[in-house]
């Protein structure tokens, strides 16, 4: 996917941001660097929705948008968009629905249920034919599985009024013809075999990247769409395993080990769990950062007189405050206190 496009989507004209931490957090590398900057860049809800996805090089691209004159560049490769790289960001986000539906690829897999629809599009649209001969998209093993006991199990359910009813509802909900056309060019049918996004991008006037972007949105609102779609809904099959974790399964386990010990104690989670303290305090900033603030007990992870002394001593940029500059003020200080504190701060900032 081209990741110009996607500086000009995702960044801010009031604020410095990375573009290698924007990438590796659109693609799911969840380290807690990349989970902590795309907290700080509003973006935690758009965690590893653009999964398997493959990016240009971040310098290349920093020195074409900055000779563009639609971003400016620091020493450290962040990017902040100019006035004019901010009028591209409107027109971008315009054609486009709202950021949250692509949000849904960050919790479910949009992309592999797009794969389905579309292969189950071809498949009810032959069957209303009565045509057996034609060339069947090739799906995972699992996949093909989970189709054909879909098609069997439903077919003698009036299946197309069906499909075609879930397609009709879901298009009138969109209220934009233009949309329903991007969206009904993305399926396979009877004689009809839809456009790839460059075909549309070109025919559209805009940038592939748009397409795509738009294709992974409008599939999110199905999926939304038929998980709330009254029973019987012979379409949930569809969206069977598709769920993704919130945070990682490992940190999970770490952290609801935690909480659960009547003396909250990393010592013991070490030797539980057979893993470096290290790698606990990592589980723990991680869950910090994915869960709401109510749900971490920041009291108990950081020092009642350590947090004191990081509240006096804090800048107003909090997200950038460096660990050296605060170890300074605040004697004794570790980074996992430290990064807690920032985290809880950039949580709560809206609060003050």
């Amino acid at each position: 996917m081209d990741l110009e496009t996607l500086c000009l989507i995702f960044g801010s004209s009031t604020q410095y941001r990375r573009i290698k931490a924007m990438k590796n957090a659109l693609i799911g590398r969840r380290t807690v660097s990349n989970l902590y900057w795309a907290l700080q860049y509003d973006m935690l809800d758009f965690v590893d929705s653009l999964h398997g996805q493959q990016f240009g090089d971040d310098q290349q691209v920093a020195l074409k948008l900055s000779q563009a004159g639609l971003i400016v560049v620091d020493d450290r490769l962040q990017f902040k968009l100019t006035k004019k790289g901010q009028a591209i960001h409107d027109d971008y986000t315009a054609q486009l629905l709202p950021l949250k539906y692509l949000g849904v690829s960050s919790r479910f897999d949009v992309n592999r249920f797009a794969q389905r629809f579309v292969f189950a599009s071809q498949i009810v649209s032959e069957y209303s034919y009565a045509n057996h001969k034609y060339y069947p998209q090739s799906l995972g093993y699992y996949d093909d599985q989970l189709l054909k006991h879909w098609f069997i199990a439903n077919k003698r359910q009036n299946l197309p009024k069906q499909f075609h009813d879930l397609l009709r509802g879901f298009l009138s909900r969109l209220d934009n013809d233009q949309r329903a056309e991007v969206f009904v060019q993305s399926l396979i049918g009877h004689h009809f075999s839809g456009m790839t996004e460059d075909q549309l991008a070109d025919s559209l006037k805009t940038r592939p990247a748009i397409i795509e972007i738009q294709w992974l949105q409008l599939y999110g609102m199905l999926l939304l769409l038929i998980q709330k779609h009254p029973q019987p809904n012979p379409f949930m099959q569809l969206t069977a395993g598709l769920e993704k974790p919130v945070i990682s399964n490992s940190a999970k386990k770490t952290f609801e080990l935690y909480r659960r010990q009547m003396v909250p104690s990393i010592d013991q989670i070490v030797a539980q769990r057979r893993i470096k303290q290290t790698t606990v305090y990592e589980h723990l900033i991680e869950a910090a950062i994915m869960a709401p603030v109510a749900q971490f007990p920041y009291q108990s992870l950081i020092q009642p007189k350590t947090f004191q002394q990081l509240t006096l001593t804090q800048p107003d940029d909090v997200a950038n405050w460096a660990f050296d500059q605060a170890a300074e003020e605040v004697p004794g200080l570790s980074f996992f206190e430290f990064r807690l504190f920032q985290i809880y701060r950039s949580k709560t900032a809206h609060d003050d």
